[in-house]
């Protein structure tokens, strides 16, 4: 995962792909010729990740935390796989307001303002620091639902630690991480890596 070009590299692309265009997210660049092109890759890396922990997302009531990033690409991911309702609330509402530009489904919420839902992810920055925590209370949360952290070092954040304290199952985004590298490598290549277990523990240990 990395984090999308800005609107001012967009512009200087020659075309976007659907994905990319919606998102307005580009976080791999490819030169075919003299046509450069605009992929995101982030939206298939989130939902291929998802499918491997085998949590089925359909139907599901999603909580976002943050606005910026990734988000648009998780947001998108998350309507493919044909979610039911997707909140999302960040610190500076402006931000999240903007969204709705992109996904007028999307529900806005107010910072501390935490919903029944089934699957919480983490977007925002908060976590990369070991000592770093969300300050908000998430024991309304019934057990047995996802917190999700898009965040993969530390590999156990202070949310995710949070989350399993309250019964419910955690992910990090290392897989995500490590499935938009390959859909990446296949634009560029036009070959896709064969990830077995073992290269999975491996890359794990970085």
């Amino acid at each position: 995962m990395t984090v999308p070009y800005k609107k001012e590299i967009i512009n200087h692309l020659d075309e976007l792909t659907p994905e990319a265009n919606k998102t307005q997210s580009v976080n791999t660049v490819f030169l075919d010729g003299d046509k450069v092109t605009g992929h995101n890759t982030d939206i298939g890396g989130f939902e291929v990740a998802l499918k491997k922990i085998d949590f089925d997302i359909k139907n599901k009531k999603i909580l976002i935390l943050g606005a910026g990033g990734v988000v648009p690409s998780i947001i998108f991911a998350l309507y493919k796989m044909e979610t039911r309702k997707i909140s999302v609330m960040n610190r500076t509402r402006s931000k999240t307001e903007n969204l709705k530009n992109l996904f007028k489904e999307i529900v806005i919420l107010d910072w501390g303002e935490i919903p029944d839902c089934d699957m919480i992810i983490n977007a925002t920055s908060v976590g990369l620091k070991k000592e770093d925590k969300i300050n908000l209370d998430f024991s309304k949360i019934s057990k047995n639902k996802l917190f999700y952290d898009i965040i993969y070092n530390p590999e156990k954040t202070n949310f995710l630690k949070t989350g399993k304290d309250l019964g419910n199952k955690t992910e990090n985004g290392k897989m995500m991480f490590i499935y938009q590298a390959i859909a990446a490598f296949k634009i560029w290549h036009g070959l896709e890596p064969k990830i077995n277990n073992d290269v999975i523990k491996l890359l794990e240990k970085w």
